[in-house]
């Protein structure tokens, strides 16, 4: 029940999201359609029925906030917009790391489409003021992020080669993936990718009424010059051609999958074809047969495939309520992945399951917490204390109250020298200075946000209390 609850909340708010970004355009009607496009586009569904790409879903509800604030940001610079971006750009980042550098990349080149002559300078700035706050806001998160990343098995070449690589998974993916994938698999994902970007080829319904209806609406036509580039450079960027642009942009390379890009093809998608369904009823073309009979294959195709791909019982199997509860019991304890352990960290540290292993000494565990480990060793030779947790260089020890340098077996577990003497031993995590100067920042940072908010906000009802009462 949570997890439905959850995910409609996740699918109304990414509906909400393109709505409010096809607003500064269109009217509720259109915007509405727009809505509608992104809760069926099947990239979107796919992040959630069949690849279960969690925290992407969430951030591709984040994601359309951004674009839409950033448009307004651009377009009229208020100080609420400006602390709209930060806001999102901030949740953005600190909800799916691949899709906010993907974002951030296509916040850019979105950035770049918008750009005028008459407010150049100002929209730059206040852009980067935006931008600036999100990852103030976020820096608690990516500050350690940044700094630990060499310390973890995914920084190593191993994770970003072979079959890791970005280059295994280029549209489309049944010519690049290994030969050991499911062909069937394959093909279907690259059916996702095709029916996502024939939404952004929905603008072709625009250039056909532009030829013979010059009667458009300037800031209408907007999505052509802006949103239509930026979905077009998404799929661009799935692509073998865009080989030299992951090349050359090296943080990029973690993404690992360029088919993730889909999303921003999937957001751009669902806001063209809304505006190509203006245009579409506009320019009459429903009164020819063949529009009629093109427009119900497309969206008939989208339906179907949605139906039989993403809710059949194959792809979409729920287990038993006893059986997930069964699984939630024992799931802190089940090996993470490998790839986000720390270099020195090795599966056979898991072979000793006793958590506390000193020779030919008794040893009571005080407590044992997350980020805190305290136990007992009686009196005998100085030696050293295996504790059933991974090194890593932010845990520190005191033995007796005396600060101890923390080290690592073969396997990276910790190992604490004491001494002949009964020991009280601590072990605790603590955060760098860094982190923790980030962390300041960030709450700082989203105070600031808040009680700007609350000023407009307040400032807001007195300016239209003022006016209503100048009325009477």
């Amino acid at each position: 029940d949570a997890s439905w609850l959850v995910f409609t909340f996740w699918m109304l708010l990414s509906c909400l999201g393109v709505y409010y970004w096809m607003r500064w355009w269109f009217p509720a009607k259109e915007a509405a359609f727009a809505a509608c496009f992104y809760a069926i586009i099947p990239y979107h569904l796919n992040q959630l029925y069949s690849a279960f790409n969690y925290s992407e879903f969430a951030a591709s509800a984040i994601l359309p906030f951004c674009f839409a604030f950033l448009t307004r940001v651009f377009q009229r610079g208020k100080t609420s917009d400006i602390l709209g971006l930060a806001t999102c750009y901030g949740l953005l980042i600190i909800t799916h790391l691949p899709l906010g550098v993907i974002g951030s990349i296509s916040l850019f080149v979105y950035a770049l489409t918008l750009l005028q002559k008459e407010n150049f300078l100002k929209s730059v700035v206040k852009s980067a003021i935006g931008a600036m706050f999100g990852l103030a806001a976020s820096a608690f998160y990516w500050v350690g992020m940044v700094s630990e990343m060499s310390w973890l098995n995914h920084a190593s070449d191993q994770y970003s080669s072979g079959r890791y690589g970005y280059d295994q998974s280029f549209f489309p993916l049944y010519f690049h993936v290994p030969a050991t994938e499911s062909k069937l698999a394959v093909i279907l994902a690259d059916s996702v990718i095709v029916l996502s970007l024939s939404f952004v080829l929905t603008a072709i319904i625009y250039f056909i009424y532009r030829k013979n209806n010059r009667e458009t609406s300037e800031k209408q036509k907007n999505i052509y010059q802006t949103v239509l580039p930026l979905g077009l450079f998404a799929f661009f960027m799935t692509t073998p051609l865009s080989r030299p642009l992951w090349q050359f942009l090296t943080p990029l390379q973690k993404v690992q999958l360029p088919m993730r890009w889909i999303a921003i093809v999937a957001m751009c998608g669902s806001v063209v074809a809304a505006a190509s369904v203006h245009y579409l009823l506009k320019g009459k073309f429903l009164k020819k047969r063949g529009w009629s009979y093109g427009c119900l294959i497309f969206i008939s195709t989208v339906a179907i495939y949605n139906f039989v791909y993403f809710f059949s019982p194959t792809s979409f199997a729920p287990i038993s309520r006893e059986k997930f509860e069964n699984q939630m019991q024992t799931i802190s304890e089940e090996q993470s992945f490998v790839c986000w352990w720390a270099i020195w960290s090795k599966p056979n540290a898991l072979k000793i399951t006793e958590k506390v292993v000193v020779d030919n000494r008794q040893t009571q565990i005080i407590s044992w917490d997350d980020e805190k480990r305290v136990f007992d060793v009686s009196a005998g030779k100085t030696t050293t204390v295996r504790v059933a947790t991974f090194y890593y260089p932010l845990w520190q020890a005191t033995v007796n109250g005396k600060s101890i340098e923390v080290g690592k077996d073969e396997n990276g577990a910790i190992l604490i020298p004491i001494g002949s003497e009964e020991s009280r031993v601590e072990l605790y995590f603590q955060e760098s200075s860094a982190v923790k100067l980030a962390s300041i920042l960030s709450l700082l940072t989203w105070l600031l946000i808040v009680a700007t908010f609350l000023v407009l906000w307040q400032k807001n009802i007195f300016n239209f209390r003022k006016t209503k009462s100048s009325m009477f």
